[in-house]
């Protein structure tokens, strides 16, 4: 593992240099909405660190989500931009260590009422406000529902716990989202790692299980090991890395970022492509609702 001295030197010379990162859209899962918020928020905030443009867009609701985390209440949601109730800027929150979140809402509803031409004047905004490089980072919410931003995002990550009892519900959060976009890249990052031989057992278990029944292939992210500073971490409502920058969990979510910034592109997508992708999605969702095709999922061809 790289050590504080060596990743902070690395982040002084990419801040000094203003490396432009290319664009990463990567939607974060999990069968424990609390671990995985608090994954997020640590690796957002290691990320930005490492001298990356950072945006978390948060579906998930309080108290498990990543908003919390940050000890944070925004006022305003994506969805209130959509409807034209707010404006973009108001619903961007600065949150620590140069992270930039924004609560969601549910979206499918407001793609599918909105004009392609209202919506060419919302992606204007989005691409001038947010950017259009650095990591875009998709909190989604609990359970199975499809979500037009995260089957938009070519990278996925799921969050699991170090227990053998979570396997059932990751597999069924696996097979979900395989169906809305089966040709997503997937990694697993295992929290609270108990020992190698545990952990290398849980994530041998799942990817079997992944590659017999779905056909995907999971790669090995890493792992953050057991660490008392976690737990302070969300009492505090402060990253991990903010509470105790040297503990052995800031020390691996360093490592992770590192990990992270070595990540190619799938396709190619940028920022525009991201949006243009969640829109046509969040269409094709909201129209099968209306029309009661409750069963309807989100497929490649539409992206």
């Amino acid at each position: 593992m790289p050590s504080a001295e060596t990743l902070d030197q690395a982040t002084g010379l990419r801040r000094l240099l203003g490396r432009q990162a290319p664009f990463h859209a990567c939607a974060v899962f999990g069968p424990d909405p609390a671990l995985q918020a608090m994954a997020l928020a640590s690796l957002a905030y290691a990320l930005a660190r490492r001298g990356e443009s950072v945006v978390v867009l948060d579906e998930a609701e309080s108290p498990h989500n990543v908003a919390t985390q940050y000890g944070l209440a925004p006022r305003h949601r994506l969805a209130d931009v959509l409807r034209g109730r707010t404006a973009l800027d108001k619903a961007v929150v600065e949150a620590p260590g140069d992270v930039r979140l924004i609560l969601t809402g549910p979206l499918a509803a407001e793609f599918s009422q909105m004009s392609d031409a209202a919506w060419d004047r919302r992606l204007d905004s989005l691409i001038e406000i947010i950017g259009n490089h650095g990591w875009l980072l998709v909190n989604t919410r609990p359970g199975a529902a499809a979500s037009p931003l995260a089957a938009a995002c070519s990278d996925r990550l799921l969050v699991l716990p170090d227990r053998k009892s979570v396997l059932t519900e990751a597999y069924a959060l696996l097979k979900a989202a395989h169906q809305d976009r089966p040709d997503g890249r997937w990694r697993v990052l295992v929290m609270n790692r108990q020992g190698p031989g545990e952990s290398d057992a849980l994530f041998a278990n799942l990817s079997g299980t992944a590659q017999r029944f779905l056909g995907m292939r999971l790669e090995w992210f890493g792992s953050v090991p057991q660490d008392e500073k976690l737990a302070q971490s969300v009492r505090l409502m402060r990253p991990l890395l903010e509470v105790a920058p040297e503990c052995p969990g800031s020390l691996a979510f360093k490592a992770l970022a590192e990990t992270a910034g070595s990540w190619g592109d799938v396709d190619g997508m940028d920022a525009q492509a991201f949006w243009q992708r969640a829109y046509l999605l969040g269409r094709v969702a909201g129209e099968a609702a209306a029309m009661g095709l409750h069963d309807a999922r989100l497929d490649r061809q539409y992206g």
